[in-house]
């Protein structure tokens, strides 16, 4: 789930050499929340990344819930751990904030944080993803459900 989340990217278990995906990506991603009934709360993420060379990452952007017509941004940011061993890329998340995105409605912004904030996983959490595409400037990561994303160097 989180890792949809921060699916963004990244890497293994005897490490290899990350220094090719060293820098700053934009990576979206939507993370499923809660199913109800025969519809589903996701959350629509666009996040920028720098991935450091010590195995670090610290990402910002937005995250949009959609309620039926009503869209909320709100700001997500996190910070933890990547590392690549060939195709595949683990991150591990050991901080996640979430934040209200707007001035206006400000209360509500902050109760579906604190609902969301209650179906993430605890942290740190892990998640690894494999590298199918990949070039100097885009890098298309699967998630273990099967979900694609591309990410975009900037």
């Amino acid at each position: 789930m989180l890792g949809l989340c921060i699916s963004l990217v990244f890497a293994g278990a005897a490490w290899a050499d990350t220094t090719e995906l060293d820098g700053d990506w934009a990576c979206p991603a939507v993370m499923q929340l809660a199913a109800i009934g025969s519809s589903q709360l996701n959350l629509q993420l666009d996040t920028r990344s720098r991935l450091h060379p010590d195995g670090r990452y610290k990402s910002e952007g937005d995250a949009v819930a959609q309620f039926g017509l009503w869209p909320l941004t709100l700001i997500a940011t996190s910070e933890g751990q990547w590392q690549r061993e060939e195709q595949q890329l683990t991150l591990t998340v050991e901080a996640l904030d979430l934040s209200p995105g707007s001035p206006s409605g400000v209360e509500l912004q902050r109760q579906l944080i604190r609902q969301i904030t209650t179906r993430l996983p605890e942290l740190p959490h892990t998640e690894v993803t494999r590298i199918v595409a990949e070039s100097p400037t885009r890098l298309v990561v699967e998630h273990a459900s099967g979900e694609r994303y591309t990410c975009q160097r900037l």
